[in-house]
């Protein structure tokens, strides 16, 4: 009975163990599947950048939000988010923007943002002040706070997260509470729709042509 159960116990190491070590199985268990990432999935069935308002922060801050797949790798992405010297080149409503101050690895970015209030539109200026690209885990991180200019407040988020060796997911989230009054409903609409701006921008210049990614 004892070499009947040696022998079935070395025939099932035989069998187990080159699985266990096979590279298939490693590659399995180190990468998750991208097509089961819920964002991901959203944005492959939208085919189109999706945007919405949040809140974040303690203050209630609310942030206009977009988010797109890119048809290139996640340090690819990320290093067009900073070339701050291209900014203008990525959408229209940036064509103002440029680099006014470097300090270390801090950049000081001036843009003029054209902004529509109900049957008015006027002109807002704002420096904002990148700091260095950070990492959150698998991400990397570009902030920007406002620091001169017509706002209350001016903070910018660029997350950009590697979904494979090919594709990225890119978030911007951005946050302008002007000084005058405005009603919220057409801030709400102003910020989300220059996320979009923002997230189409950086897309179309780091994979090199226009549209949404719509299969990986």
């Amino acid at each position: 009975m004892r070499s009947r159960a040696a022998r079935f116990t070395l025939a099932l190491v035989l069998v187990v163990v080159p699985f266990l070590a096979s590279p298939d199985s490693a590659r399995a268990d180190a990468e998750p599947d991208p097509a089961k990432d819920p964002q991901v999935v959203r944005l492959l069935l939208a085919k189109k950048t999706l945007n919405w308002n949040h809140a974040i922060g303690a203050n209630g801050d609310r942030y206009g939000h977009a988010e797109a797949l890119v048809d290139a790798s996640a340090d690819k992405v990320a290093k067009t988010a900073t070339e701050f010297g291209q900014y203008r080149s990525l959408h229209r409503k940036f064509a103002t923007a440029r680099v006014i101050a470097k300090e270390g690895e801090q950049t000081d970015v001036y843009m003029r943002y054209p902004v529509q209030i109900g049957p008015v539109k006027i002109e807002l200026y704002e420096v904002m002040r990148f700091a260095p690209p950070r990492t959150a885990g698998t991400s990397r991180v570009i902030e920007a706070r406002g620091v001169k200019g017509d706002m209350k407040r001016g903070h910018t988020v660029i997350t950009v997260k590697p979904v494979d060796a090919k594709h990225s997911l890119l978030e911007v989230d951005i946050l302008l509470v002007p000084t005058l009054p405005a009603p919220q409903s057409y801030v709400d609409e102003e910020l989300r729709d220059g996320a979009e701006d923002f997230v189409n921008g950086l897309r179309d210049k780091a994979q090199g042509t226009a549209g949404a990614v719509t299969a990986l």
